[in-house]
């Protein structure tokens, strides 16, 4: 088939829980179905030996920022939209990412490490050893940035008392310096096995 039309079109989801406050497994199984019944969408996972970044604590020590409390709040399912007017909340846990920043709050290394994956555009690996939660603003360059997805980054999450973009952009180092020297990590180039998903097969949905 073509791929001019099924990969680059675009499709806004709308979809009601029949619970009332699922799981995040709960919303993962019913957003699968959905794609199923959909876009007749079938897939499989498959583990491939295949280039992988490993993220270590750099030789200095880490620099992870401690998170402030009350900061952030938790994010509840089905929280109610802000007031008209009210800024939204800041949730813990958020990531934001703009062409050259990368913005969390109170964010677990897990969360860390999948952003930094897409940013990269190859698996991350974390052995930090790092447990805790941390704040970040992480400062970058275009430069060994992949795509971050065909819509382009997505939108940013404001740290308390950070000015967004506030570095020139002509003066970031590379994503490689930034996390080293901003963050005390280090990113090494490997191979190793990773966890691929292959789509077996997609259709184009009917419409409504």
């Amino acid at each position: 088939r073509s791929t001019s039309s099924i990969d680059s079109d675009r499709y806004d989801i709308e979809a009601k829980a029949g619970e009332s406050k699922p799981t995040v497994e709960q919303s993962r199984s019913m957003l699968r179905a959905l794609l199923a019944d959909r876009f007749k969408l079938a897939a499989h996972r498959e583990t491939k030996e295949m280039p992988i970044y490993v993220l270590l604590p750099d030789k200095n020590g880490t620099k992870l920022t401690e998170p402030k409390e009350g900061n952030c709040i938790v994010f509840a399912p089905n929280s109610p939209p802000p007031p008209p007017g009210q800024p939204r909340p800041v949730y813990c846990g958020g990531v934001g990412v703009s062409p050259n920043s990368m913005t969390g709050i109170k964010i677990p290394m897990a969360g860390f490490v999948a952003e930094l994956s897409g940013i990269l555009g190859r698996p991350v690996i974390d052995k930090t050893g790092y447990t805790g939660t941390f704040d970040v603003r992480l400062e970058f360059s275009s430069e060994g940035v992949a795509s971050y997805g065909a819509g382009g980054f997505g939108g940013t999450v404001s740290l308390p008392g950070v000015a967004g973009d506030a570095v020139d952009p002509d003066s970031r180092p590379t994503i490689f310096t930034a996390v080293q020297e901003q963050m005390g990590l280090k990113l090494e180039s490997q191979r190793g096995p990773s966890e691929t998903l292959v789509i077996d097969h997609i259709e184009k949905p009917a419409a409504n």
